[in-house]
């Protein structure tokens, strides 16, 4: 296997798990995002990125998209971490929303669903939150499966949900 760094930025913990437990499988460098502008990323050959997913954005990758050119040559990979299901219909459409037509076709892209931690938000988060669910209680009804979903903090991370990344990151 490739020598691996893995940035990862991480608001609510999930997508710190999931960086932790790829470094655990691979043996990769971790790079927290506070310390990105410190790393020196000449002697990877394989770079991941992990973010969570805000309102369709994963998290950081405006700073890792220009990072990109610098990182020529080199196995790239993002995994974004979540509280939508892994199968939601138009998951795809928003990934790609996410990079230029050319970077997508250069980066890899995995996502993991992980949770809702309502405890570890900011407070800023939180009100978005609870406007969210005002919004799909009125649209849907209390009894929906989506307002269900984000009415309460829960962890379904798994390493399951690893199987892709690691596969991918094998093929050398």
């Amino acid at each position: 296997m490739s020598k691996i760094g893995v940035i990862y930025k991480s608001k609510t913990g999930f997508t710190q798990k999931y960086a932790q437990w790829i470094a655990e499988e691979t043996g990769c460098d971790l790079i927290p995002y506070e310390q990105r502008e410190q790393a020196d990323y000449s002697h990877y050959d394989t770079i991941l990125y992990g973010g969570g997913v805000y309102a369709g954005t994963i998290g950081g990758i405006k700073w890792f998209r220009k990072k990109l050119p610098e990182l020529s040559g080199k196995k790239i990979g993002v995994f974004a971490t979540g509280s939508r299901p892994e199968h939601t219909p138009g998951l795809e459409k928003e990934w790609k929303q996410n990079f230029t037509p050319e970077e997508w076709g250069r980066v890899k892209v995995f996502y993991m669903q992980g949770g809702l931690a309502y405890e570890k938000m900011g407070a800023a988060d939180k009100l978005l939150m609870s406007m969210f669910r005002g919004m799909m209680k009125k649209k849907e009804g209390e009894d929906s499966e989506m307002y269900r979903a984000i009415s309460q903090s829960y962890d379904i991370s798994s390493r399951e949900s690893l199987k892709g990344l690691l596969e991918w990151l094998d093929n050398d």
